[in-house]
């Protein structure tokens, strides 16, 4: 994408005021430029043709169809409509749909494999009546689930659909019902992944049904997604809806869809490299190998490179995108040099909130690990390299696969030389999409890894009103009673619930020296206890010194495990960090989920006696 598909810029005769009227009066009159947001990003997106998008997809997976003749034998619904001079029932609008198809219904359903991954497709074919569901898609996408449920594989849904079908009526409209009772039966029944692919136009039932139960959802760049199509929610609303509102990069940034991908090379990858962590993960007697890149890092590296790309919305996969412009972003402490332990805690303090060249979630995830699968997209809006809040991935150490989650800032590249940190603040969207995530770990028997580094949730009026308080909770729930093991790292800053809810201590806890943890944004800790709404710095400093937020003081607490030091060298750092993760791994593997609740309500209950007997 370039900067002038999203230029306002206008030229005057757009604006025809007549002659005689002077330039700067001309200028005052002409309706503002409205300002660039990345929400511009949706406008001039390629277009998606879904037929051939089905085509090329289905015959890379090489589909073994079941049921494929499949169709309505009598006229289920008395709908009729006028055509001229001529009354059309449903049935003639059954024959010219076949007519103009190779499929006798718009679903197919069977097995095939992707990048040498088995799974059970289910299909939705544009090309036979818009995609719509009636009973035959319906009935096909149950006994799709049933088979992935009896074989043991993995079920994907991929496709386009206008919705349900409107012969069908009623009829047409339980399909939905009975296609989300089927999703959720197979997830309770099966350890196997349940994903969505939108490939097109998809609205109504399918967007309400089988979609969002999915374990990941997933769309091809060019896709539009929503329940209410754009002439339903006009025609509620009296006026139009604007240009790529219901896109899926719109919904992408909204977190209703978790991962975009460019083309159909780009799926099959990235679903073949999913199924594959998650499968290989699932073997008994695993073992963590030694690693042997650490050999490899260089012990005279004092920084890392941050890479910003192409304007738009990024591949998903890393081997996949391509880098316009790389900062190189050394690592400088800020607390180095400070004798008084006040000034360390508030220089820690100070890097955490603007400081690039800390590690974040996405370097320890690429360094730490020897693979990744990342379930994110970046988008990059100018000079901003904008991330969500919260990212995700399926990692792998050997055969050995986590689900990793954490806090993640975005970067703005000022010159050639700096680079800014925008810290995260997670909304309600990020912890529902952690708990997603969260559950699917628990689904595919996958141990947690989270990485910490927020000040807090997002405190605005907005954010509280869609539940940001219901959606911190639910994280911290599924975290803490995740029947696998969890290991925490807290790298930056453990702020408040919102830190909290990617930290679940009690089964392994590692901290980076440089981090500090507290139960609310220090500044806003200080203007409580002094009751100012703008605390002086010597507040604040007194504040973190006497609040106990240091790893040390933590350590001592008993509440983090092991202080992993942040060194100048990010890769050891990194290097440092993948030892400590392997240690808490193998300290809990074997253990039952009993065994390791109770160790984590064991240690955090025998910390509050301790405190209460001071």
């Amino acid at each position: 994408m370039t900067h002038e598909r999203f230029s306002h810029a206008h030229d005057e005769s757009d604006y025809p005021l007549g002659e005689g009227i002077d330039p700067g009066v001309a200028a005052m009159l002409r309706p503002p430029e409205p300002p660039r947001t990345i929400d511009s990003l949706y406008v001039g997106r390629p277009a998606l043709n879904p037929v051939v998008a089905m085509e090329e997809f289905m015959g890379a997976v090489d589909l073994r169809e079941r049921y494929g003749h499949m169709k309505i034998v009598d006229d289920v619904i008395g709908l009729r409509r006028t055509v001229g001079d001529k009354v059309e029932t449903y049935r003639d609008k059954l024959m010219r749909a076949e007519s103009r198809s190779d499929n006798t219904e718009s679903a197919r359903f069977g097995t095939g494999v992707i990048l040498g991954e088995q799974a059970v497709f289910f299909a939705l074919n544009w090309d036979y009546f818009a995609g719509s569901l009636g009973e035959v898609a319906g009935e096909k996408f149950v006994r799709a689930a049933e088979l992935a449920e009896r074989q043991r594989l993995p079920l994907i849904s991929v496709g386009a659909s206008s919705g349900v079908r409107q012969h069908e009526n009623v009829l047409g409209l339980v399909q939905m019902q009975r296609m989300a009772a089927a999703a959720n039966k197979f997830k309770e029944n099966s350890d196997q992944p349940y994903i969505s692919v939108l490939a097109g136009h998809v609205w109504g039932g399918m967007s309400a049904s089988a979609v969002p139960v999915a374990d990941i959802v997933m769309a091809l760049e060019g896709t539009d997604y929503g329940f209410a199509g754009p002439r339903v929610i006009e025609a509620f609303e009296g006026r139009p809806v604007a240009p790529g509102a219901q896109s899926a990069e719109a919904n992408l940034l909204d977190r209703n869809i978790d991962v975009l991908v460019k083309d159909v090379p780009e799926l099959l990858e990235f679903l073949g490299g999913s199924l594959r962590a998650v499968r290989r993960s699932q073997a008994k007697h695993i073992q963590i190998p030694e690693w042997h890149r650490e050999s490899h890092i260089d012990p005279h590296a004092t920084g890392r490179p941050i890479h910003f790309g192409e304007q738009g919305f990024s591949a998903a996969l890393t081997d996949r995108q391509t880098p316009v412009r790389t900062v190189q972003v050394e690592r400088q402490r800020a607390d180095v040099g400070k004798i008084d332990n006040a000034e360390r805690l508030m220089a820690r303090y100070k890097e955490m909130t603007s400081g690039a060249h800390r590690l974040d979630a996405e370097f320890i995830m690429r360094e730490a690990f020897d693979s990744v699968v990342p379930l994110y997209n970046v988008a990059q809006f100018e000079e901003l390299k904008k991330y969500p809040n919260i990212i995700a991935g399926i990692a792998s150490i050997g055969d050995q696969s986590f689900m990793v989650i954490g806090d993640q800032p975005s970067y703005k590249a000022l010159s050639d030389t700096y680079v800014s940190k925008h810290a995260p603040n997670p909304g309600p969207e990020d912890f529902e999409y952690t708990t997603r995530m969260i559950e699917a770990a628990e689904r595919w028997k996958l141990p947690l890894v989270f990485m910490t580094d927020t000040l807090g949730a997002l405190p605005t009026l907005a954010a509280e009103r869609r539940g940001q308080s219901r959606a911190i909770a639910k994280a911290i729930t599924a975290a803490s009673s995740h029947p696998y093991p969890v290991i925490s790292v807290i790298t930056g800053a453990l702020g408040s619930g919102g830190g909290l809810a990617t930290t679940p201590f009690g089964r392994h806890t590692i901290m980076l020296d440089s981090a500090l943890a507290f139960v609310s944004e220090p500044r806003s800790m200080a203007s409580i206890l002094y009751s100012t709404a703008n605390p002086t710095e010597e507040q604040i400093s007194m504040t973190l010194e006497t609040v106990r937020a240091s790893a040390a003081d933590l350590h001592a607490q008993g509440l983090v495990d092991t202080v992993v030091m942040d060194g100048e060298n990010p890769y050891r750092t990194a290097a440092d960090l993948r030892k400590s993760i392997i240690e808490g791994f193998e300290k809990q593997q074997g253990r039952s989920p009993r065994q390791l609740r109770a160790m984590a309500d064991k240690k955090l209950a025998t910390k509050m006696t301790e405190e209460g007997h001071r």
